[in-house]
């Protein structure tokens, strides 16, 4: 038999992410996420996978009009949030949400389920052995010229700035290990493995001096 999943929780850090998040980088995990917002216009079915409070999650329901999206977080009160902050668009918006509360990892999807995939400040949360199992999980359920969105920290190439963001991106992964139990301690390749499932990346930004970026992906396989 294989280890059970390891479970972080941010249940206790839920109420002050937001607060939190825009002292210490304003909004720029804000523009991050946002990126290529404009690409989803047409999808149809949507997966965000940790999405937290649910600040993504409400900019794609008011961009896009008619998506239907499941939405996945391990955090109770992360997905509490999320939902409040839907019913308070009003309309119809709380209707094309299904909010699940668990872990990816053991949600059921069907075949060519999305063609929109979101992993937002997801994967980074995960080792890389782990990646290369959800990847292509997440995979399968992708349609036909699918769409995945990344956004996350990373560091810089440059031999200036890289152990700047080295060093806040270790900075992170500790505090997150005191509030939620996060295990991983360095960031995963997650190109490798989506572009081994057969994704190329067709758009990408960085931003604060390359400690972050967003990354655009199509399905080709």
């Amino acid at each position: 038999m294989g280890n059970p999943p390891v479970r972080m929780n941010c249940d206790f850090i839920a109420p002050y992410y937001q607060p939190v998040e825009y002292l210490c980088f304003g909004r720029s995990l804000e523009r991050r996420r946002c990126a290529f917002l404009g690409e989803f216009s047409k999808s149809r079915r949507a997966i965000v996978c940790g999405g937290g409070d649910g600040r993504f999650l409400a900019r794609l329901l008011h961009h896009n009009p008619v998506v239907e999206i499941d939405f996945v977080d391990l955090s109770r009160r992360m997905a509490e949030l999320a939902e409040r902050r839907i019913c308070g668009l009003g309309g119809k918006a709380r209707g094309r949400v299904k909010f699940h509360v668990g872990d990816v990892r053991e949600f059921k999807a069907g075949q060519g389920d999305f063609d929109l995939i979101v992993t937002n400040f997801f994967l980074d949360c995960f080792s890389d052995q782990e990646v290369g199992e959800l990847v292509p999980r997440l995979a399968g359920w992708a349609s036909r010229d699918a769409r995945w969105m990344v956004s996350e920290f990373r560091e810089a190439e440059s031999a200036a700035l890289r152990l700047c963001t080295h060093c806040i991106v270790r900075s992170l992964y500790g505090a997150f290990r005191v509030t939620t139990g996060l295990r991983p301690t360095r960031l995963p390749n997650y190109a490798a493995a989506l572009r081994e499932c057969g994704f190329q990346q067709v758009r990408v930004e960085y931003a604060h001096l390359g400690l972050l970026t967003s990354s655009l992906w199509q399905k080709t396989q």
